[in-house]
C-alpha cells in the first residue's frame, strides 16, 4: 500500500475543510463589527468583508498546498543530498499528517487573529466638523 497517496486522501479534503470552515465563521461574524465601524455603511462593510474573507482563502489554502509535500526523509552523506524516502507504515502516515494538519491549524488560528487585530485597526472614519469663518462682521 502506497501511504504516501492515503496521507495525500486525508491531508487534502481536512485542510481544505477546515479552511471554508473557519472563512465562513470569520465572514458571518465580523459583518455585524464592520457595519458598526463604517456607521452603517451596509455597502462598504459586505465589500470589505468579502476582501477579506477572499485574502483568508488565498493565504490558507496556499499555504496549505504549499506544505502538502510529505517530508519522510533524511539527508545522505555519501551523494550530499536530500533523500525522499516514502511513508512505510500507518504509524509514520498519522504521525506526518498530525504534524501538518497541527501546523496548518496554528496558520489558520493565527491568521484569525491576525485579522481580528486589522479590524481593531480599522478606525471609524472621522466625523466632519462644520468650521465658522469668522469675519469682522460676526464679531
Amino acid at each position: 500500500m502506497n501511504y504516501n497517496i492515503a496521507a495525500y486522501c486525508v491531508y487534502l479534503p481536512t485542510t481544505i475543510a477546515l479552511c471554508i470552515w473557519i472563512a465562513k465563521s470569520l465572514h458571518r461574524n465580523t459583518k455585524a463589527f464592520l457595519v458598526e465601524r463604517f456607521h452603517h455603511n451596509e455597502a462598504l462593510a459586505t465589500s470589505t468583508n468579502n476582501l477579506i474573507q477572499t485574502g483568508f482563502y488565498l493565504i490558507a489554502l496556499g499555504f496549505s498546498f504549499m506544505k502538502m509535500r510529505v517530508n519522510n526523509g533524511h539527508y545522505q552523506q555519501g551523494l550530499g543530498r536530500y533523500v525522499a524516502i516514502p511513508l512505510a507504515s500507518a504509524q509514520e502516515t498519522i504521525e506526518e499528517l498530525s504534524l501538518k494538519i497541527g501546523s496548518f491549524t496554528l496558520i489558520l488560528g493565527l491568521l484569525l487573529f491576525l485579522n481580528f487585530f486589522i479590524m481593531l485597526m480599522i478606525q471609524r472614519p472621522k466625523k466632519q466638523y462644520t468650521t465658522f469663518n469668522i469675519t469682522e462682521e460676526n464679531k
